[in-house]
């Protein structure tokens, strides 16, 4: 389950692998995107990693160890706007360091893509590239795709430096049915009298495979990887999180990483773990957990 913006930046991910490209360092990787004053939403293998509803100016990081495979991947910046205007930009650049390192200053970038969405005729320019990085763009397969709905930077490159095989690599392979989607609303529908209930252990046990990952990724204990993904904030002010009551209605089940990773929503990008802020019109936090199924059961991976 990901606390986006309390988490996001503050534990580096190390690779936990052996050494590629004659290389003695291994590098943690993360991104950089930035769009202008657009909406956006930003995916890595087809999971969800940020959101921004409204127009938005930022220039925002996050450390993605833990998304990177062996050989290709694929990143992919959705944007959506009635009409673009000329000046608008949007920018993602693959990032690299060493452990130790700051990420916000010393950080070296793998390489860069700029789209003008705006400008006619216009596709994703590689802008920048270092060829001694161990993420490498795959050009051919680095597009602008438009549709009704939405438009996509899609951005594929090559890893170069081994990683370890995350759980969203092993999952069963899930079919889109009615069936997978009322199974894993039961277990929502669980992990929502946990939170009912204010079971924060019960909760980071569910999620004990995300602990060990991002502890071996980090380098870190993985006491301390579950102290940030700690749910006592919500539980030690009622007066501020408010639980809000599970949805009735029929959930929408979305799956990536090759159908091997499942999450449900409810309209939109909403899902069904949320805590209303009292005191606000539409202050909401969202709980988002990332499942995968092995041996019959699900897990939460991310």
């Amino acid at each position: 389950m990901k606390k986006w913006i309390t988490y996001c930046w503050l534990v580096a991910l190390t690779l936990i692998s052996a050494p590629a490209m004659a290389q003695e360092t291994e590098y943690q990787f993360g991104i950089r995107w930035s769009v202008n004053g657009l909406e956006s939403s930003l995916y890595i293998q087809g999971i969800m990693l940020d959101f921004t509803g409204v127009p938005s100016n930022f220039d925002r990081r996050q450390p993605i160890s833990e998304y990177i495979k062996n050989g290709s991947n694929a990143i992919d910046l959705r944007t959506w706007r009635y009409e673009y205007d000329p000046e608008h930009e949007v920018r993602v650049s693959l990032l690299y360091w060493e452990p130790g390192q700051n990420p916000n200053t010393e950080a070296s970038t793998a390489f860069e893509v700029v789209m003008m969405p705006g400008v006619e005729d216009a596709k994703p320019e590689i802008v920048s590239t270092d060829p001694a990085a161990p993420l490498q763009p795959r050009e051919s397969e680095i597009r602008f795709k438009s549709n009704e709905d939405f438009d996509t930077v899609h951005i594929s490159f090559n890893n170069r430096q081994p990683t370890p095989t995350w759980c969203w690599e092993e999952g069963d392979v899930l079919r889109d049915n009615d069936a997978t989607r009322n199974s894993l609303t039961r277990e929502y529908r669980r992990l929502h009298a946990l939170f009912a209930a204010g079971d924060n252990d019960a909760l980071l046990a569910a999620a004990s495979t995300r602990t060990q990952e991002l502890a071996l990724a980090s380098g870190t204990p993985e006491e301390y990887v579950r102290h940030r993904f700690s749910y006592t904030m919500y539980f030690d002010n009622p007066d501020v999180y408010q639980l809000r009551d599970f949805p009735e209605e029929p959930l929408t089940l979305k799956l990536a990483a090759d159908n091997r990773v499942a999450w449900l929503t409810t309209k939109g990008v909403n899902v069904p773990i949320a805590f209303s802020h009292v005191g606000t019109e539409h202050g909401t936090s969202f709980v988002r957990p990332y499942f995968i199924r092995r041996d019959g059961q699900w897990e939460i991976c991310r």
